[in-house]
C-alpha cells in the first residue's frame, strides 16, 4: 500500500464486486419455464436444437416422486445429436423427492465443450431407489426444445415442444444474452415487495433488462420502481427502471424493467429493491424455484444485505457477458501533470487516441493484456479518481480488496469502475503463462500522487533508482509471456 493510501485509510466497505469467479462468461442459454404438475416418466427423453453456447455448465430439471417419497439417484446423460450419439457427459445426483411436489435438480457438467449450433440429446434414469419418478414438462411452447415419447435411436417420435429445463454455459455470442436466471416457481404464492433480493457473482458486465413475475391483491393500475445497487442495499446505485402497469391482476405474470445497458462489474453482487409508486396496495414477487445458485431473497432491505429468507428469487436478467479472451491495457502520459494513466476501455482508448482532452494524453508505447471479467481466477482491479490535489487530478488502481474497500469509504476518492481483471501473484510470483506487473509511486512529486504500472523490470528499477519514485512490488499479473 502506498504512503498516500495509508494516509487516506478509512473504515472498510464490503466490496462484493471483487469476488473472483472462474466461470466468468456463463449465461443462461436454455430457459423453458417450469410448469409444476405431474409431468412425464423418465422413460421419456428430450433434446435441444441449435444450442447457442460453447460449453454446458449446469442443467436444471424438475422432479417429483410419483408414488413413494424418499431418496434416489438420478443420472442425466448428454449425447451429441441423437439418443445413440457420442456421450458428451454423464452426471449423477442424489435427491430427496416428495409425492406431489416438484423439486429442482441441478446437474453440473462443469463446462463440457460443445460446438455452437449442436443438437444435445438428454436421457434420464434412476439408478438407486424407487424408479417411479416424473420430470416437469414445462409451460412452453419453447423454441429449440423437443420432448419425445421415448429414447429409441435416433430421436424417437415427437411428443411436445416443451420441457421444464434451464441450461447455463458460455455463450457463443457475448452480447444481449440471458446473463442470469432463477426459474419462476410454478406452484409458489410469492412474497410482498417489502422483501429485498440480490444476485451474487453476477456473470455479466452490463444489465439491459430485468424480468420479474408479479401479482397484486387488488387489481388496478400500478407504478413500480426497481432499483439496482452494487454490493448492498445502501451501495452505489447502478440504475433504476420504472414500469407503469395499467392493470396488474391477481394472477402472476411476467413484467420487464428496462435498464438500458448499464455497466456492471462482472462477478459483483447486485442488490435489488422494488417499491410501489402509488397507493398502499400489496404487490407480490415470485419467490423462485429453489434452490438457485447465487439468487438470495432477504427478509427486508436493511443494509448491508438484511437476513436470509430463501436461496431463490424468480428473476431473469439480460445483458452482455465478460469474455475469457484477453484484452489490451494501453498506457498514456500527461506531460502537463507528469502523470501516467492506463485504460482497457475501448471507448476511452478511442477518445484519447483521437485527441480528446486537448490532446494532453499521449501513448507511451507500453501495453499489456488482462481480462474484462474474472476468468481463470483473475481478480478485479478497482479504479478511482480524485480532484483533491487541484489543479491536478489523478487516478489510482488497486487489485487489493481491502485497499479498494477502504477508498470507497473515503470522500476524497471517487470509485469509477472495475478497470479490468488480472491474475493475482501466488506467493510473490506470477503463474505460468503470465508476467509481473509492477506498481511505482511518485512519492508525491509535483504536489499530486500518481502511480505507474509496468511489466518492465528495467523501467521499474530506473524510476526507483533514478527518478525518486517508490517501488511497490508486483501488484498483479499480465496475461501472456
Amino acid at each position: 500500500m502506498s504512503e498516500r493510501t495509508r494516509i487516506l485509510h478509512a473504515s472498510a466497505f464490503a466490496v462484493a464486486m471483487v469476488a473472483a469467479m472462474s466461470d466468468a462468461d456463463a449465461a443462461t442459454l436454455v430457459d423453458c419455464r417450469f410448469n409444476g404438475g405431474n409431468g412425464d416418466n423418465l422413460s421419456r427423453a428430450f433434446y435441444v436444437t441449435d444450442y447457442r453456447g460453447v460449453t454446458v455448465d449446469r442443467v436444471t430439471l424438475g422432479h417429483r416422486a410419483s408414488a413413494v417419497a424418499g431418496d434416489r439417484t438420478i443420472v442425466l446423460t448428454m449425447r451429441l445429436n441423437t439418443y445413440n450419439g457420442p456421450v458428451l457427459g454423464t452426471v449423477a445426483r442424489r435427491v430427496s423427492l416428495e409425492v406431489g411436489v416438484t423439486t429442482p435438480t441441478i446437474f453440473n457438467f462443469e463446462g463440457i465443450r460443445v460446438t455452437p449450433g449442436s443438437r444435445l440429446a438428454f436421457t434420464q434414469e434412476v439408478t438407486q431407489g424407487d424408479d417411479q419418478v416424473s420430470f416437469d414438462v414445462g409451460a412452453g411452447p419453447c423454441d429449440d426444445i423437443t420432448e419425445t415419447n421415448g429414447s429409441s435411436a435416433p430421436l424417437d417420435s415427437f411428443r411436445r415442444n416443451t420441457v421444464g429445463v434451464m441450461i447455463t454455459g458460455s455463450p457463443a455470442d457475448l452480447t444481449d444474452v440471458v446473463t442470469f436466471s432463477c426459474p419462476y416457481n410454478p406452484e409458489g404464492a410469492g412474497d410482498g415487495i417489502e422483501r429485498g433480493f440480490y444476485v451474487t457473482r453476477y456473470p455479466g458486465k452490463s444489465m439491459r433488462r430485468v424480468s420479474l413475475r408479479l401479482r397484486t391483491s387488488t387489481p388496478g393500475g400500478k407504478t413500480l420502481l426497481l432499483t439496482a445497487r452494487s454490493g448492498a442495499y445502501d451501495g452505489p446505485e447502478l440504475g433504476s427502471a420504472g414500469l407503469v402497469v395499467l392493470n396488474l391482476g391477481t394472477s402472476t405474470n411476467e413484467f420487464t424493467f428496462n435498464f438500458g445497458n448499464v455497466p456492471v462489474p462482472a462477478g459483483s453482487t447486485i442488490a435489488f429493491t422494488l417499491v410501489l409508486g402509488e397507493g398502499a396496495d400489496t404487490v407480490f414477487l415470485d419467490g423462485g424455484f429453489a434452490p438457485c445458485l447465487d439468487a438470495i431473497e432477504t427478509q427486508g432491505t436493511t443494509p448491508p444485505l438484511d437476513t436470509l429468507r430463501r436461496e431463490s428469487m424468480g428473476i431473469r436478467i439480460t445483458g452482455d457477458v465478460a469474455s475469457a479472451a484477453p484484452i489490451e491495457v494501453v498506457e498514456y502520459f500527461h506531460a502537463g501533470f507528469g502523470h501516467y494513466f492506463m485504460t482497457a476501455l475501448p471507448a476511452e482508448i478511442a477518445l484519447l487516441d483521437g485527441g480528446g482532452f486537448g490532446g494532453a494524453f499521449a501513448r507511451t508505447g507500453s501495453t499489456f493484456k488482462v481480462y474484462d471479467g474474472p476468468a481463470n481466477g483473475a481478480v478485479a482491479v478497482c479504479r478511482f479518481f480524485t480532484v483533491t490535489f487541484a489543479p491536478k487530478s489523478s487516478h489510482f488502481y488497486t487489485e487489493h480488496a481491502g485497499e479498494c474497500s477502504d477508498l470507497q469509504s473515503n470522500p476524497n476518492w471517487q470509485f469509477e469502475t472495475v478497470a479490468f481483471y488480472a491474475p493475482p501473484p501466488v506467493a510473490g510470483s506470477c503463474p505460468v503463462g503470465t508476467k509481473p506487473v509492477y506498481r511505482i509511486y511518485n512519492s508525491g512529486i509535483g504536489g499530486a500522487p500518481n502511480h505507474r504500472f509496468t511489466t518492465s523490470l528495467a523501467v521499474y528499477s530506473n524510476f526507483i533508482n533514478g527518478q525518486g519514485w517508490t517501488g511497490e512490488g508486483i501488484r498483479f499479473c499480465a496475461v501472456g509471456p
